[in-house]
């Protein structure tokens, strides 16, 4: 289990360590995605906003036409008038109307048939334009006003100049000269030319002296869209455009690229699994002995050197030893002889605490290193258990095989070093050996 759980990490930490590029190259591909779909927007609503800049300028510039006609000539009769009036209407399809107001009031309009409504109109009564006439008044300069709803129905734009003209000693306020341009007509044709199934556009007309006029979803005016500005006098208009489906980024997954890359990642990750695997499993064999599993001698002496080393507590060492272990290979064979170093390495397992080291010295030579022991008297209670739990027969081709063990023990401190540890063990165990020997004897006696 332990060697799967390393593997899998070592695997991931390998996965993301290159996952990381790759997400960083997705982002990137991504944002260079999104600023393509940007600047296609950009370009998509330029040419709206060019179109209708051009138009609005072609047609507000009449204005400023007839302001210089009556300006030379403020005695102008109104079949000139009507003549100069007639030209603009026909060489230009979005202007509704030319209208002139001496004094502020509306005494001429062109077409008249259907405008009848507006002659006698005083600009300076009309509350949605006054304050916007006075300042044009003041300032010298023509303002816009609209879209709004005119007398004669629709909405439209009215691009209004004061006309001066000069006496002796000043200029006087003649009147206005004023275009009437089809604010429906004029987006009808522009959205017609460039209007683009994949985007949604909006409008919005701001004025300082009247409500902000929104053609459109009012949400589009937001920082996320692509948004570009026409200004006219007195007027300022914002044009947004937005993707119907919004700014969606590309999947990932429609890139070969990065498709291929996930993929190679997979592969990375089962390659790095299967081999960390491998290289945990032949460590742990390197370190263990591989008949009993237990730690061999090379692993179990730097083990019981780290902990002489750097432990503060009291520690005990064990050496067990079979007491003639040839007896068992001669009479069960080598088959029985390894069942019972496997069961005995099982049992010393068994006794005990987890943090305890056990290891395979050489041959039928056992050795464990006890951590946290209190005294030496307690050390030989555990060396009796062991000693009691490891005798018990083993059961080897349905037969009982009986064997002992001698044990030496011993506390340790930090001071010692291994080699002196286990050479006073050593002696210790063989001391025990010899005391079960005479016991074995007086027994046959």
């Amino acid at each position: 289990m332990k060697k799967w759980v390393i593997a899998f990490l070592v695997a991931t930490l390998a996965a993301v360590s290159l996952s990381i590029p790759v997400q960083l190259l997705r982002m990137e591909y991504n944002d260079q995605y999104h600023q393509e779909q940007r600047t296609q927007a950009r370009d998509h609503l330029t040419l709206i906003r060019e179109e209708l800049q051009s138009e609005l300028d072609n047609s507000l510039f009449y204005a400023d036409f007839i302001e210089m006609i009556i300006r030379q000539n403020p005695a102008i009769s109104e079949p000139e008038l009507r003549e100069y009036a007639r030209f603009i209407v026909e060489r230009n399809q979005l202007i509704d109307n030319v209208t002139v107001a001496k004094d502020g009031i509306i005494h001429f309009i062109y077409p008249s048939a259907g405008n009848e409504a507006v002659i006698g109109m005083d600009l300076f009564d009309d509350e949605t334009s006054v304050s916007s006439i006075e300042q044009a008044v003041n300032s010298g300069t023509a303002f816009t006003q609209g879209p709004s709803e005119s007398v004669q129905g629709g909405l439209k734009i009215f691009n209004r100049t004061p006309v001066f003209t000069e006496s002796v000693s000043a200029e006087n306020l003649w009147g206005f000269a004023s275009v009437t341009v089809d604010f429906e007509e004029l987006i009808t044709s522009t959205l017609k030319n460039h209007q683009h199934p994949d985007y949604h556009f909006s409008m919005m007309v701001e004025s300082e002296n009247s409500l902000p006029f929104i053609l459109g979803r009012e949400d589009l005016f937001s920082r996320e869209n692509v948004m570009q500005t026409i200004t006219l006098p007195d007027n300022h208009w914002t044009l947004a455009v937005a993707p119907v489906n919004g700014w969606v980024a590309r999947e990932a997954s429609l890139n070969s690229e990065l498709t291929v890359s996930y993929v190679l990642i997979s592969i990375i990750f089962m390659l790095v699994f299967f081999f960390s695997a491998q290289y945990v499993s032949k460590r742990d064999l390197s370190r263990k002995d591989a008949l009993t599993g237990l730690l061999n001698k090379h692993t179990f002496e730097l083990s019981a050197k780290r902990l002489l080393k750097y432990s503060t507590q009291k520690n005990g060492i064990l050496l067990i030893d079979f007491n003639d272990f040839k007896r068992i290979n001669d009479e069960h064979g080598h088959l029985a002889g390894d069942r019972v170093l496997k069961e005995s390495a099982r049992r010393m397992k068994e006794i005990v605490k987890q943090s305890d080291r056990v290891g395979r010295i050489g041959g039928d030579e056992f050795m464990i290193m006890v951590r946290d022991v209190r005294n030496e008297g307690n050390l030989e209670k555990i060396a009796d258990r062991i000693v009691a739990h490891v005798e018990q027969p083993v059961i080897h081709n349905a037969k009982l095989i009986d064997f002992t063990v001698s044990v030496g023990f011993m506390m340790t401190t930090n001071t010692e070093a291994f080699d002196n540890v286990y050479e006073l063990v050593d002696k210790k165990m063989y001391k025990h050996k010899e005391g079960n020997k005479e016991s074995a004897c007086l027994t046959l006696e």
